[in-house]
């Protein structure tokens, strides 16, 4: 490999944690590894529209030409239904393996975008800073190796020097771009040296273990989607059911910051969720793993109970987060948010920290020790 390519290279560096000799290790000597897969819903998903509260009256008087109307919903019980571009999961609710979170949020919410969801990638405190992610401190505990796969650009709550992740567009672009190395021997000439060749070593390694089980993914058997977020779903498949040795995978589904027109933003999103989500479940169950995954949604914060005049929603608190897979205990979780009292702003008092919901991955499904013992556990897993 030339200078020039090892410089085009190196923009891989930064989405690459400290990858050690070990990411090519096999699975097949450890017990069958529990998988969390996190969906970001970017730009603030509105959960009132989502998990929809459509018998309570006051849902259609803040929202009389957004609300999703009562005939529409897919009724689950206590009150609420479904939004109806969600129909395709509904089998899953009904077989127990999907439930919501209602009213998760965080005191004194923090409205920016950017600010809201380093908040939740980092599971700090509203008026505090930090710079590993949530689970940057946790998977290292869970085993040696590859941590985390995301598909995207940032490793978001994966950050941390000891947490081992790829970030990469696609599986695909990945192995072509680690094909135009070759293994760096190692060196202590100096300090710089030796971490350049370290990290190229360790994309080479990577890039190895992705490579060889890739060459012949095992089939899905299940046709997704050809939207971005079914094809990123369909790249996790084919990792997760080929062996690829990754604890947490992530993908992201953008454009939830829905200001304007917002029902036939969020409905075209919701859709293209759906359909991506139920593909993979499938593929899942019938590669034999869907009892040891568990996917979950999470977004920066939720979206304004009134509507504004543009027919859409501004920036909010509390909302709602979905998690699905063989394990979970099918339900809804936590207190219903009281639409009577609503906060200064005119936004969902939440009723569920979301390191509440952390605690309980932790905990019940990672197995892992972890700082959120205050907060409690919810029973979904």
């Amino acid at each position: 490999m030339n200078r020039r390519e090892f410089l085009g290279m190196a923009a891989l560096l930064p989405l690459l944690g400290s990858l050690p000799a070990e990411v090519m290790a096999a699975s097949g000597s450890r017990p069958t590894q529990r998988i969390l897969v996190l969906v970001k819903l970017a730009g603030g998903n509105d959960g009132l529209n989502t998990l929809v509260p459509y018998t309570d009256p006051l849902y259609q008087q803040y929202r009389p030409t957004i609300g999703i109307p009562k005939h529409q919903v897919l009724d689950i019980g206590q009150g609420y239904g479904m939004n109806p571009y969600l129909k395709v999961l509904q089998p899953w609710w009904e077989k127990g393996n999907m439930a919501w979170v209602q009213g998760v949020g965080y005191p004194n919410a923090n409205l920016s975008h950017f600010r809201s969801i380093d908040i939740w990638e980092t599971a700090s405190d509203a008026g505090n800073y930090q710079d590993i992610g949530w689970l940057g401190s946790l998977l290292p505990g869970c085993k040696p190796g590859l941590h985390g796969i995301v598909i995207g650009d940032s490793s978001g709550p994966m950050s941390g020097k000891n947490c081992h992740t790829i970030a990469m567009e696609s599986p695909q672009t990945f192995l072509s771009q680690i094909k135009l190395l070759e293994d760096m021997p190692q060196t202590n000439a100096n300090p710089v040296l030796a971490h350049l060749a370290n990290v190229h070593h360790q994309l080479y390694a990577a890039g190895e273990q992705l490579g060889t089980k890739l060459q012949r993914p095992t089939p899905l058997g299940v046709n997704f989607s050809t939207s971005e977020i079914g094809r990123d779903l369909e790249a996790v498949a084919k990792m997760i059911l080929s062996g690829v040795d990754a604890t947490v995978y992530m993908v992201t589904l953008d454009g939830f910051d829905t200001h304007t027109n917002q029902n036939n933003v969020q409905s075209n999103l919701l859709h293209h969720l759906g359909g991506a989500l139920d593909s993979f479940a499938q593929a899942m169950q019938r590669g034999g793993r869907w009892n040891d995954v568990m996917l979950m949604t999470y977004s920066e914060f939720g979206r304004r109970v009134q509507e504004n005049h543009g027919k859409g929603t501004d920036h909010g608190a509390a909302s709602v987060q979905l998690v699905m897979g063989g394990k979970v205990r099918g339900g809804i979780y936590g207190d219903r948010p009281d639409l009577k009292q609503l906060d200064a702003d005119g936004n969902l008092q939440h009723t569920v920290d979301f390191r509440k919901v952390y605690a309980t991955v932790a905990q019940n499904w990672l197995r892992q020790k972890h700082p959120w013992g205050k907060f409690g556990t919810l029973p979904f897993v």
